[in-house]
């Protein structure tokens, strides 16, 4: 790479270097920056600049520092010569217009000034501002990263949490949940281990609470909080209240796949649900609002068309009659798994309420941590089916947010071609549910396992550390404003940092996550 040369002329504070001559091996979206040797402790990898160019054609560019600063000696001899210099590569973050980034096909001449950019600049050209806090700038602990609460194109366009166990996912997960509640959110948590059952309480982590105060923040639980579990699963919150679930709330095609039924035992499902409405004459309404203000009452003396008691009364009297298209005696079998979870059709519960759940400000905690796949399943497609149809009956309800643990336990990529009717749903929930600010989070640690549509669905992303190639690679293709820069870095991801995407920023970047306000029960 031939030199151009630094002089001892004064610099501005903020001046770092000039922009080199192409090294052996350019590239177009890279270039090099040369700076006097005294500058060199003044640059920092990540760290955003602004080249300006020289023909003054353009207000400049934004680029990021990814690799130096390299030291390199002007003469042989040991001292340091006025011949010395820095070498930095940038990468070319985009072409500066209005003062925010947008892609560019020009490169900064040879010569051009490169300076160091204001927190506040850098805040403005990425997006950062919010009234939702995240956490840092990887490298720049002064650069806050928050996120806009009231912003369509935040919160309503659903989020996806990734990270292998010990990344710091939970803590994504948790101070979310915060920052939710306090702009006025309702947030609904299926909490599949049991580890938000104590978010009342404040957190008493000597090092995250020192951490804390960067941010200006105290550690306090959450003011209005409630936890519930499904009846005859136990919660280790002793002021939980038990719920019911009631099979006749469910869609029929909903519960075959979540059963896993066979199609001859399918097709007796459908026979036995018929008859049953039709014995109670409640046929499904033509009336959505009705129908759904009828799902929502959760009361112990709703009227339903029918229990798991009666439907599987109905399926075992058909048993004489199966064929080989009708196979009444697997459908009672299976019927039988719900009977012992004893989670279904409790006399004198009140089943799963979202009316209740919400309100400004509330968060309810659905602890699942003790039921099986099956009633798991069960209890987030009742939530998610409830959910809506209060945002559908109830215009005033509050923007509401639903947190699924482990999302590839509830709908995975291997059984996707058997779930149709879940995934048909869950797409109606969040594209529907999207401009009435009801907006999804699905957290996990295997998204390799998640179908593609979960993807396409998740428009704001906090990415943790993920070492699987599979798990990666599922990310990887279906998120199209993360450079392979960041990709390469996502493995080597320390605790509590993440690969961060959103419509709100200009370009991704790695954030280093604020630790929660609030307490969390660690899971060994």
């Amino acid at each position: 790479m031939a030199s151009l040369p630094v002089t001892d002329t004064p610099r501005d504070l903020r001046h770092l270097g000039t922009i080199a001559w192409d090294g052996p091996s350019p590239n177009s979206d890279r270039v090099l920056m040369q700076a006097a040797f005294e500058d060199g402790p003044r640059i920092t990898r990540n760290q955003y600049v602004r080249i300006h160019d020289e023909e003054g054609a353009r207000s400049g560019f934004l680029a990021r520092v990814v690799a130096g600063p390299f030291y390199h000696r002007g003469a042989p001899d040991d001292d340091v010569t006025a011949d010395s210099h820095v070498v930095a590569e940038l990468e070319l973050q985009g072409e500066l217009v209005g003062g925010r980034p947008r892609e560019t096909n020009a490169r900064p001449m040879p010569g051009a000034p490169v300076s160091a950019l204001a927190t506040a600049e850098i805040t403005e050209m990425h997006g950062f501002e919010g009234d939702m806090l995240l956490g840092n700038l990887t490298g720049d602990d002064d650069l806050w990263v928050e996120l806009r609460s009231q912003d369509k194109a935040v919160l309503p366009r659903n989020l996806g949490i990734f990270g292998t166990v010990g990344s710091g996912k939970s803590n994504s997960c948790q101070v979310l949940v915060e920052e939710a509640a306090r702009n006025g959110w309702a947030v609904i948590v299926l909490d599949v281990e049991g580890e938000y059952v104590d978010m009342d309480k404040p957190c008493d982590d000597p090092a995250m609470i020192e951490r804390l105060g960067m941010f200006g923040r105290d550690p306090v639980g959450l003011r209005d909080f409630h936890v519930c579990h499904p009846a005859s699963c136990n919660s280790e919150r002793p002021s939980s209240e038990p719920f019911t679930l009631r099979l006749a709330d469910f869609d029929t095609s909903v519960i075959a796949e979540i059963l896993q039924v066979s199609v001859p035992e399918r097709n007796a499902l459908l026979d036995c649900v018929e008859h049953l409405q039709q014995k109670a004459r409640t046929k499904v309404s033509t009336n959505e609002p009705e129908g759904l203000r009828i799902l929502l009452d959760a009361s112990p003396q709703a009227r339903v068309p029918f229990t798991l008691r009666t439907l599987r009364e109905r399926a075992a009297d058909r048993q004489s009659r199966a064929t080989e298209f009708f196979d009444y005696n697997g459908l009672s079998a299976k019927l039988s798994w719900l009977v012992n979870s004893e989670a279904f059709d409790v006399v004198n519960l009140r089943s799963l309420d979202p009316v209740s759940m919400m309100v400004p400000g509330r968060v309810t905690i659905i602890d699942v941590s003790i039921a099986n796949d099956v009633v798991k399943n069960m209890v987030t497609a009742d939530m998610l089916r409830k959910a809506f149809a209060v945002k559908v009956t109830r215009p005033d309800a509050p923007p509401t947010l639903l947190v699924i643990e482990e999302a590839h336990s509830f709908i995975s990529r291997e059984r996707v071609h058997t779930m149709q009717a879940t995934l048909h749903m869950l797409r109606n929930v969040t594209r529907r549910g999207r401009k009435r600010w009801l907006s999804m989070a699905f957290v996990s640690q295997q998204p390799g396992h998640l179908p593609p549509e979960i993807f396409e669905l998740c428009n704001t992303r906090i990415v943790h550390t993920l070492r699987s190639t599979h798990n990666l690679d599922a990310l990887i293709a279906t998120t199209g404003d993360v450079g392979k820069d960041l990709w390469d870095r996502c493995p080597l991801l320390g605790p509590g940092q993440a690969v961060l995407s959103s419509p709100q920023l200009a370009r991704s970047v790695i954030v280093s996550v604020r630790p929660a306000a609030c307490r969390r029960r660690f899971i060994v």
